[in-house]
């Protein structure tokens, strides 16, 4: 029978699970739970770690959740006020992946000049609302790419010009010929999403080339958060910013064919959603491709020491 393993597992550690279809419910003697994809968590007993996420508490719990991105069913009571914060309306993206995904974007704003500032938050929800933000990811991409733009204006916000100037900035940016190119590559299989395939990795490197990040949003998304430190400031004439957006694109498909494919690892996310495979040192400089069960892989992100 399927997880027959993993079942085993959670018995032994007195762990209660609710098999669903896809995702499990998990609640470990420590009395937290969470929900996961099976596969996730046939990963994680494979590396180990079910026994520090369903029975340790304080420090050695906290780097298991930080260790396997484990977003608690306690994390999310915390998603009213992250809608607040944004200017989402209740209720809107309402999936547990959907639901992470703000929960992170949350985390990753703060540090930004008018991150937490609501006016401002509610002005970056109503530009990714005028593109259409067809998922929770473009709504994040667009969102963080109003922020980054506004404080690279400079000076007090104005409501009355900056979202005309973004919305300009962003024109140029999605009418990149390299964002032109943006979309999912079919390089793989189901068996390169479920466990992690060395051979696959060998693929994404010679493939390199090709892959893309998986929107236009999210290819100037991330274009515009991850700028040259100490650079020029984001350019205003439209040479300028397809020169800024091919730059970066070319500099993550650098980073994946000069990674050596030995030292790629990867991770499946919690809600098994995509796999995504490592190229470089995680937190420092490195290229990330995701792969979802269908085999179709692109470009999730990319950053260096040198970069915001």
């Amino acid at each position: 029978m399927p997880w027959d393993e993993l079942k085993q597992v959670l018995t032994a550690q007195n762990a209660a699970y609710t098999q669903g279809d896809p995702l499990w419910t998990v609640k470990g003697t420590n009395g937290e739970s969470f929900r996961a994809h099976p596969a996730f968590l046939d990963e994680v007993r494979l590396g180990n770690g079910l026994p520090d996420l369903v029975t340790a508490t304080e420090r050695t719990f906290g780097a298991a959740l930080g260790k396997w991105r484990v977003t608690l069913d306690s994390h999310l009571t915390e998603i009213p006020e992250v809608r607040t914060a944004l200017g989402l309306a209740a209720g809107r993206f309402p999936s547990l992946d959907e639901q992470i995904a703000l929960l992170r974007h949350r985390d990753s704003v703060r540090s930004l000049r008018g991150g937490s500032d609501p006016v401002i938050a509610a002005a970056g929800t109503a530009f990714a609302d005028r593109l259409q933000a067809a998922t929770v990811h473009d709504y994040v991409q667009l969102h963080s790419f109003f922020l980054t733009a506004v404080n690279s204006f400079g000076g007090a916000y104005d409501p009355d010009t900056y979202p005309r100037r973004v919305d300009a900035m962003y024109a140029l940016a999605a009418g990149s010929p390299a964002a032109a190119g943006a979309g999912p590559v079919q390089l793989g299989t189901e068996a390169d999403w479920k466990t992690h395939q060395p051979e696959f990795a060998r693929t994404i490197h010679a493939a390199a080339a090709q892959l893309n990040f998986r929107t236009a949003q999210a290819l100037v998304g991330h274009t515009l958060k991850h700028l040259l430190r100490g650079g020029p400031p984001v350019p205003a004439a439209a040479a300028g910013v397809h020169a800024l957006v091919a730059g970066y694109l070319a500099e993550a498909r650098e980073k994946i064919t000069t990674t050596a494919t030995n030292d790629v690892r990867s991770a499946l996310a919690q809600t098994g959603a995509a796999r995504t495979y490592y190229f470089g040192v995680v937190n420092q400089h490195a290229s990330m491709v995701a792969v979802n069960s269908t085999g179709q892989a692109w470009i999730s992100t990319y950053y260096a020491a040198n970069r915001t």
